[in-house]
């Protein structure tokens, strides 16, 4: 559990596993960390504190001297998380190596080969300028302020290297030389997603986007391209327990809504079905909500009753099967059922939107989509059947960056198929009822943007070169020229207004050979013909060379 750090001023805590501490965590200016309620908050007016020693479980840990890579826990979902939430805090980015950080300056040497976590580091300027980027209702890019390079990293270190608990993790191949590219494009189709999901518009929670009949109808927030998501349960068997269980007297409202003028209100749920409970729509003209008659979303619904399930994070995460993994492997549930969990006092079931409201949303806005992406992206499986090919993540993920990292065009490609498992949950053309997956170029072009133009992996492919079966000899009777124009890349225009670049060619260039024809020429010519130039050599001697 959480132990205060001797001489910090409860200021500084650490998470002790096992007997080792695992992560050291700064509440910030002006919080105390109290360990009766297991998050940090505000000093109220006149009260004194009285900081515990810390426990005898983990040895004693030295004071801080800068921000730690790590995770702390926020607020139970017994007490407005809202009322004692302290402004965010960011503390400054530095790159962090793989064990406890040693020092906070830049990293100034190439990564090193095989680390995808100091690849990623080295790439933070790229990645700040063109995946971190939300925009304005008027369109102006700025850097997202709910999405950050800090909170990215100390989430990653936790869940894709250090680890949460379960028997698997976010997939990075840390430290394997041969195969952390492979990481790394992993990493890639995450982001891209995530941009699409919620980065571009700087939002934690999921906005009221799906318009009916021309019209945003209130009852979206129970779900929408026609799901819902208070019914999407986690197969029956040894995973059905995970889901929550729908409270239909919970009462929550969404922290998140659009920016554009008389944008629909934010998401929410209440009790209350039937005709004295009907939900309208939400007129855009007026900027109000029009409640004389129910208006049904598309999947018919015209209550928000139980429909507290709408998505949260970077990837937006949503569904009561889902949220109901993440308070299992995460949250208290899993701490009460005696797993070793991040958030032990965090009901991510009985408060969904905690992963938005929490103090330390920063870190934890990230650690819920990798952690969906780790568990239900990367396990994804389909059995080869007589009519089908089987389809397994790390399979395709491996053909991907061993062809090259040069995607098919085809509707079932890498990217393609990757996105459709995040939504609507199968990765071929046509598999769910509720059609394709939105934006689904969007998601592709982000996706070949962030590979190509930010994590620049092509030069890593290069570093590692496949060894050839022989040796090919270089023409010389010609220099092979190197062609001056590169190929041209494709670019869509804006929304987004980010270089974004479609898969590169396969282009071979082959080396410049002397033609068949002239070379035909050369050894027919009577001056090159060895026989003729030896009897020419008699004749001269015989006849013209001067006797003596």
């Amino acid at each position: 559990g959480n132990e205060v750090i001797p001489g910090t001023k409860c200021q500084w805590y650490h998470y002790c596993t096992a007997g080792a501490t695992t992560n050291i965590v700064e509440c910030g200016d002006g919080l105390w960390y109290d360990p009766a309620k297991g998050y940090c908050r505000l000093q109220s007016q006149g009260e004194s504190i009285a900081c515990p020693a810390a426990d005898s479980k983990c040895p004693s840990t030295p004071s801080p001297t800068e921000s730690p890579a790590a995770l702390p826990i926020t607020s139970s979902p017994e007490e407005n998380p809202t009322t004692e939430q302290p402004t965010m805090i960011q503390t400054p980015y530095s790159p962090a190596p793989y064990s406890p950080p040693q020092t906070s300056q830049p990293i100034t040497e190439a990564p090193t080969i095989g680390t995808a976590i100091s690849h990623i580091e080295s790439k933070k300027d790229l990645i700040e300028k063109f995946v971190l980027v939300s925009y304005g209702a008027s369109g102006l890019a700025y850097p997202s302020t709910q999405y950050t390079m800090n909170g990215l990293m100390q989430s990653l270190q936790v869940m894709g290297v250090s680890g949460f608990g379960a028997d698997f993790k976010f997939l990075l191949y840390e430290g394997d030389r041969e195969k952390y590219v492979h990481g790394l494009v992993n990493f890639a189709a995450f982001l891209s997603n995530a941009m699409v999901e919620s980065i571009e518009y700087d939002t934690c929670s999921e906005l009221n986007w799906q318009k009916v009949e021309g019209k945003y109808t209130i009852s979206n927030s129970c779900g929408q391209e026609g799901r819902s998501y208070q019914d999407e349960n986690c197969a029956q068997g040894s995973t059905e327990f995970l889901s929550c269980d729908v409270d239909e007297n919970m009462q929550v409202t969404a922290v998140s809504s659009g920016t554009q003028m008389r944008a629909p209100p934010p998401l929410k749920c209440k009790s209350g079905s039937g005709e004295e409970h009907y939900t309208g729509y939400w007129d855009t003209s007026s900027g109000r909500e029009i409640t004389d008659g129910p208006y049904a979303n598309v999947a018919g619904r015209t209550d928000i009753e139980g429909c507290c399930w709408w998505g949260r994070g970077a990837l937006s995460t949503r569904g009561v099967c889902n949220i109901g993994k993440i308070n299992y492997y995460l949250g208290k549930r899993g701490a009460d059922l005696g797993r070793s969990t991040l958030y032990p006092k965090l009901d991510f079931c009985r408060y969904p939107e905690v992963t938005c409201t929490s103090a330390n949303g920063e870190q934890l806005r990230w650690t819920t989509a990798l952690f969906e992406w780790s568990e239900r992206i990367q396990r994804y499986e389909t059995l080869r059947t007589s009519t089908s090919d089987g389809w397994n993540f790390e399979d395709q993920l491996a053909k991907f960056v061993d062809g090259g990292m040069v995607d098919s065009n085809d509707s079932d490609s890498f990217i393609n198929s990757v996105s459709r498992i995040l939504s609507p949950g199968c990765h071929e053309s046509g598999c769910s009822e509720s059609g394709e997956v939105r934006m689904l170029a969007r998601r592709r072009s982000n996706f070949f943007m962030i590979i190509n133009d930010v994590l620049e992996l092509n030069s890593l492919l290069l570093e590692t070169p496949k060894p050839t079966s022989k040796l090919t000899r270089q023409p010389t009777r010609r220099p092979t020229i190197a062609p001056t124009n590169s190929p041209v890349a494709m670019i869509f225009a804006p929304p987004a207004g980010l270089p974004v670049v479609l898969p590169p060619q396969e282009i071979t260039i082959r080396p410049i050979t002397p033609n068949p024809t002239e070379i035909q020429n050369i050894n027919s010519s009577p001056k090159n013909h060895p026989r003729l130039m030896l009897a020419t050599l008699l004749v001269y001697l015989l006849f013209c060379h001067p006797k003596k």
